[in-house]
Parts: structure tokens; C-alpha cells; sequence
């Protein structure tokens, strides 16, 4: 099938250690995630509804959720998930909606309110990532939770997974300081990114990562591929070049449809010539 680019669409099929090039696919991100997704048997939860209710693993994590920077700071730490999830701020972690939701599915994060201990319940979260004020909307979920589930690395593309005087960027692209000074070298790194930015209406959403039990935060390296979506229609031309020109990983494009995840990749191609 060629695009109206001239351009030949290559749909793969993410595998947990490799990518198997050439073959269509069509991937549910729900229902074929069912050996990582807790179920009845395993006692994690039970859905009596279109909500699961929580059942939590005996010493499952705790984190407390800040509304201002649209994350959850990490209190208590259980568990090797942590050395793939979240991003380190002078010495603190904090994990961000899709994060925080993806391991409250699975029962292995408790999301405390910001004002008590009582334990936000998955609606609440749902809602959140409904209102996409927390830079994460149910698309970007979709595919998170398809890829994690596969094994997969995942960070937020842009956002460092450590860094020593870093800031944070809120939703709103505001900068929340977590450092106990002023971080200028931060700030004109931010300014020249912004700088260096063109509009684009494709967009690099995740950077990935293949599952690696050598996997450190301080030196991740260069991911596997970045996740990218262009809304309901296919990327132009134009985008994919201004991304190309940002981006040395394999871009990846993501579609999500009634539930359903679909990955696809552009590759040029010479046509031949007509005598």
C-alpha cells in the first residue's frame, strides 16, 4: 500500500525482543496483555464493573499525588520496577499519570491524595488522564500500557530519567524547580530546545527502550525507537522530516483504534521510471 507521499508505510509488529519487519499486525492493548495483567486467579483485582476495584500486592509502593506538577512523588519504594519507572530529581522520584495508573492497574502502586492518605481510587485516575492536564491523554495511555506490558522501557520523550539540578516541566510547560537552587544551566538548556523547536503536527510522545535487566536510569542510551502520534490522519511528509532532522532513534508511529494499537514506520522508495 502506498501514501499519498509517494512513501511506502511499513506496519510492524513489536515483539518483546526484537522488531519483526513486514508483517501487518493489529495488537490489542487490553486483551492480549493477559499473562502481565493480573487476573482473578492471581487475586490482584476483580472487575464487578467497567472499573476494577484495587487490590494491592502485600508491600506495594506508595506515592503521593502533586497537582501542581501533574505527577506523584515516590514515599516508599518496593520491588525492582523502579530502576525502569519514574525520573530522579535531587534524590526523590516521582512517576508520571501513565506511570502511576499503569502500576495501580497491575497493584503495585498505592496513589495517595496530596492532603491525606487515602488511597485515590483507579475512576480518579481514569478521570485524570480523561482531563489531559497532566501531558497524558488516552491514546498515549493506550500505548504505554501496551508496550509495558510487552516488557518494554518507557520514558517520556525530552525528559531525562536523572539528572542532578533538572527541573521539572508541569503540564501546563511551566517549570516546577526541584533543586534547592537556581538551575541556569537547566534553564538555557530548556531555552535552546524551545528555540530549536518547529511546529510539527506530529509529535514524539515516548522514547523506547528494549527490555534490558542492565537498564540504568544514569546512562539509558539511545532508545530503541521513539513513539510518535499524528492524530486520526497519517504524518505528512513534512512532518516526519522535521522530526527526523530532531530525532536520530527509528521513529515509530502509533494508531489507536476502538481499543486497538497499530505501529507503522515510513520508508522512501524509488519508483521506477516509465519509458
Amino acid at each position: 500500500m502506498r501514501d499519498r507521499f509517494g512513501d511506502t508505510p511499513t506496519v510492524r509488529r513489536i515483539a518483546p525482543t526484537k522488531f519483526m519487519e513486514e508483517k501487518d499486525w493489529e495488537a490489542s492493548s487490553s486483551s492480549e496483555n493477559e499473562a502481565d495483567f493480573p487476573n482473578d486467579d492471581d487475586e490482584e483485582f476483580h472487575s464487578g464493573g467497567s472499573v476494577p476495584r484495587l487490590q494491592f500486592r502485600v508491600g506495594s509502593s506508595k506515592a503521593r499525588w502533586i497537582a501542581e506538577l501533574g505527577m506523584a512523588e515516590v514515599e516508599v519504594k518496593r520491588g525492582k520496577l523502579w530502576t525502569t519507572t519514574g525520573i530522579i530529581r535531587s534524590g526523590k522520584t516521582y512517576c508520571s499519570i501513565e506511570e502511576a495508573l499503569y502500576l495501580s492497574e497491575i497493584g503495585e502502586l498505592q496513589i495517595l491524595g496530596s492532603e491525606d492518605d487515602v488511597v485515590i481510587p483507579l475512576k480518579d485516575l481514569y478521570e485524570k488522564i480523561a482531563e489531559e492536564k497532566s501531558g497524558c491523554c488516552w491514546e498515549n495511555y493506550e500505548v504505554y500500557r501496551y508496550l509495558k506490558g510487552l516488557g518494554y522501557i518507557l520514558g517520556r520523550h525530552g525528559v531525562s530519567w536523572t539528572s542532578k539540578n533538572a527541573a521539572i516541566s508541569t503540564p501546563s510547560g511551566q517549570e516546577e524547580s526541584v533543586c534547592s537552587g537556581e538551575c541556569p544551566e537547566d534553564k538555557d538548556t530548556v531555552t535552546q530546545l524551545l528555540g530549536d523547536m518547529q511546529i510539527c503536527n506530529a509529535k514524539a510522545v515516548y522514547d523506547v527502550y528494549l527490555p534490558n535487566s542492565r537498564f540504568k536510569k544514569s546512562s539509558p542510551n539511545e532508545p530503541s525507537f521513539v513513539a510518535c502520534f499524528s492524530g486520526d490522519s497519517p504524518p505528512s511528509k513534512e512532518d516526519i522530516k522535521v522530526l527526523q532532522k530532531r530525532i536520530a532513534a527509528p521513529l515509530m508511529f502509533c494508531h489507536i483504534a476502538q481499543g486497538r494499537a497499530s505501529f507503522f514506520s515510513f520508508c522512501s522508495i524509488d519508483l521506477p521510471v516509465l519509458p
